[in-house]
């Protein structure tokens, strides 16, 4: 039981600390949605980012700090 508990510390440690970085990387790619004011860098190309804004009103824009 004592191996169990262990094993769930370690493993929930490791998924925060992972889950801590990828949240910055993901906001400096190269596209960028514009909805409402808000700014959200997490798109490769501009077609993933067209297809994130469609129907909500938004534009993409190259993220200017590449």
């Amino acid at each position: 039981m004592r191996k169990l508990a262990l094993l769930s510390a370690a493993i929930f440690i490791a998924l925060s600390a992972m889950g801590s970085t990828t949240p910055v990387q993901a906001q400096d790619l190269a596209w960028c949605s514009k909805i409402k004011g808000m700014l959200n860098c997490m798109y490769e190309t501009r077609s993933q980012c067209r297809a994130s804004v469609s129907g909500r009103q938004g534009t993409c824009v190259q993220n200017r700090r590449r």
